[in-house]
């Protein structure tokens, strides 16, 4: 399996891009990741009002900080890490929030060939104290 960057000009350090412009896949399976956030994916149905008040009980980072954890457990349990994923879809309830965001993405993917990925301010998610979901897509080895 081959994940290639595609860059259209070189990667100076002087950009310190969270992101790279797109990457091609060769011989590998993809997995999608369904909405990750600080609400752990698999939870009670109707939400449990007390439990949901803790998932969403802190700021901004912490929440991001959950979300990619949560990423993590489906990534693991693909055989997958986060150099494997291709493409990220983060959504946001403030864009003033995304220096936090490329901190903790740097501190992840790292800053050679992380994933491409679109950002969105949403007026709401799922929670109304909601702050950040991201969905993505990783590729994987052929098993």
């Amino acid at each position: 399996m081959k994940i290639i960057p595609i860059h259209h000009e070189p990667m100076r350090p002087e950009f310190n891009s969270p992101f790279s412009a797109g990457c091609a896949v060769e011989d590998a399976r993809l997995v999608f990741i369904s909405g990750c956030c600080t609400v752990p994916s698999y939870h009670k149905h109707p939400h449990d009002p007390i439990e949901e008040k803790q998932w969403v009980a802190c700021d901004f980072r912490e929440q991001t900080e959950r979300t990619f954890a949560h990423m993590k457990l489906i990534l693991d349990a693909a055989g997958a890490t986060f150099a494997n994923v291709v493409f990220l879809t983060i959504y946001l309830t403030d864009v003033s929030d995304q220096d936090v965001l490329n901190e903790i993405s740097a501190r992840l993917f790292g800053p050679d060939n992380p994933p491409p990925r679109t950002v969105l301010q949403v007026v709401a998610l799922a929670h109304p104290d909601m702050s950040i979901e991201i969905d993505g897509v990783a590729a994987v080895p052929k098993t």
